[in-house]
């Protein structure tokens, strides 16, 4: 038996219409002695902008939602020490007449309390708000107020038509004040803060 010449098989790319500069067919490995590179896909990168900015600026109103988040986030711990502390004293005091002093100091203790987180909360308005400033510290201290007023209403405590009504005025107030107070001071420390690099 003899044997015949050996068959080989036709190699993808090669044959008469296989040139160095002709293409090949998709996947295939390129043919021997080509110097060209298969194509590489790039992937699209998603960018932000024009590569210097850091992003778009929050809009003012954000930032009276930051606010009321922020103050919330303080007034509540501090509250809860608040009436921890005055709830020790009214369990030391049995009189019944010391139990009237003890609630107005309840009462002072929480206006305090709500005061200092919206001194916080107005701060972080004015130092990092961007074009937020002292208005939307005073909205987000003011906002806190109306939504503490309406969870003090939904419990039902009995005030009165009047009452309720003047709880809301004064907690507006105080919300709205310390909030500016902070927002004020915020933009000062903003001002006087070296520029970022």
């Amino acid at each position: 038996m003899v044997d015949g010449p050996k068959r080989r098989l036709p190699v993808v790319g090669s044959g008469p219409t296989a040139g160095p500069g002709a293409p090949s067919a998709p996947g295939a490995a390129p043919p021997r002695g080509a110097t060209g590179s298969p194509e590489k896909r790039r992937l699209p990168v998603l960018q932000g902008g024009g590569g210097d900015d850091d992003g778009e600026e929050r809009p003012p109103w954000h930032w009276i939602a930051l606010g009321t988040v922020a103050i919330f986030i303080v007034w509540l711990p501090l509250a809860g020490l608040a009436n921890t502390l005055l709830r020790r004293m009214i369990e030391r005091t049995g009189d019944a007449a010391a139990e009237g002093s003890v609630r107005l100091a309840m009462v002072g203790l929480n206006a305090i309390a709500f005061a200092l987180a919206g001194l916080a909360g107005g701060y972080l308005v004015g130092r990092f708000g961007g074009r937020a400033g002292r208005r939307e510290a005073a909205a987000s201290g003011a906002v806190v107020a109306a939504l503490a007023w309406a969870l003090a209403l939904a419990e039902g405590a009995p005030a009165g038509a009047l009452g309720w009504a003047l709880l809301l005025v004064v907690m507006v107030a105080i919300g709205a004040a310390a909030s500016y107070a902070g927002g004020r001071a915020g933009l000062r420390a903003r001002a006087g803060a070296p520029p970022s690099s």
